[in-house]
């Protein structure tokens, strides 16, 4: 009744005075030879729910559904430019997880993950996902190697290309240096737009293009790897692209096609911050491949992808063509400076009007 005081039970709770305690966790039952036996039974009980549970929720986000539909709904594109190759029957976590991974590997790279579920969740990742392709210049060579053997396999590259995987796989250029869409095709117009800005996603480089191979081929001396045409082209492969056989190339049509991709490498490199024009791409390719070359190649080591310059920072025009091929007619380095463009007047040494007489004879 009212006015008489708090029930025994109400006391017990601490309800009379506001508060609510939790239930406490008591080992005192492991000490009870009576209760022992119970307390053992249900400890193990509950660590063997809880291994099944954590058992059948690594096997279900292990599986190919929950990559493509259960969770990763951010990756549209990519899972079906998965589709689209032909690596769509091969499981993600084939290639997508250290071969051979120990169960603490396992669940470590998991644990991982959650963070890109909160990204996706709240709608804050950035697209492209994996924008430069550091996921395939991180891989290591044994991802692929499981399943395919460069000692029985017969190569069949394209028509027009000789190729030897040999000294590749000698510096640790790991497969997918240069295979990087290969279990992703992006032959299909991409569906998804940045959450942020509203753009629509975009496509990667693909690294078997022939101006991908000059992030280790060049034509300079010294380069770290040959750029002539005959190294990597067959006698009597036609050289010369559809864009320069076009009417109207010479001279108006080479002259704009020249000054955008001087502009846009120039840009790329001023964004990554490097100058694949001076020495600086040798020293990185000798720095990631240092001994490499002189032991047995290691599948599963390191690869050199990550040390090479980004496909957008190299000039296509010095794929086919050494720098002194524009300066040989037009007397000027490409791409041409502000002041070639735009002279203070025209009797300025540096602008067009002046520079476009000391062409050489």
């Amino acid at each position: 009744m009212e006015g008489m005081g708090a029930s025994p039970l109400r006391r017990m709770r601490g309800v009379d005075r506001g508060e609510m305690r939790m239930p406490k966790i008591s080992l005192a039952g492991f000490k009870d030879p009576v209760r022992r036996p119970r307390y053992i039974i249900w400890t193990g009980v509950a660590v063997l729910v809880l291994a099944a549970v954590m058992i059948v929720a690594l096997g279900v986000t292990s599986t190919r559904w929950f990559c493509s539909e259960g969770c990763h709904k951010v990756q549209d594109d990519t899972i079906i430019a998965y589709q689209h190759s032909s690596h769509s029957n091969i499981s993600c976590m084939a290639c997508h997880m250290p071969v051979n991974a120990n169960p603490v590997v396992f669940i470590l790279h998991k644990a991982e993950a959650l963070g890109e579920l909160y990204m996706t969740v709240t709608n804050k990742f950035e697209l492209p996902l994996n924008a430069e392709s550091e996921v395939s210049l991180t891989m290591t060579a044994d991802k692929c190697t499981q399943c395919h053997n460069l000692q029985t396999r017969k190569v069949t590259p394209s028509n027009g290309i000789k190729i030897k995987h040999e000294p590749h796989a000698k510096i640790n250029a790991a497969c997918p240096v240069c295979h990087n869409r290969v279990a992703h095709n992006e032959d299909f117009d991409l569906t998804l737009k940045d959450p942020s800005t509203g753009e629509s996603n975009k496509k990667h480089e693909n690294f078997m293009s022939m101006t991908a191979c000059f992030r280790c081929h060049g034509l300079e001396k010294g380069a770290p790897a040959p750029g002539a045409c005959a190294a990597c082209h067959p006698a009597g492969f036609e050289l010369k692209p559809p864009s320069h056989r076009a009417a109207g190339f010479y001279p108006e049509g080479h002259a704009k096609l020249a000054d955008a991709e001087f502009e846009r490498a120039a840009e790329a490199r001023k964004e990554f911050g490097i100058d694949v024009i001076t020495g600086e791409r040798k020293a990185e390719f000798e720095a990631a491949s240092e001994g490499n070359s002189k032991k047995e190649a290691d599948a599963s080591g390191e690869s050199i992808g990550e040390k090479l310059v980004p496909v957008a920072a190299i000039t296509e025009c010095y794929t086919c063509h050494a720098e002194s091929f524009c300066t040989n007619c037009h007397g000027t380095p490409m791409p041409h400076s502000g002041e070639f463009k735009e002279p203070k007047d025209k009797k300025d040494p540096n602008g067009h009007p002046v520079q476009s007489k000391l062409i050489p004879k």
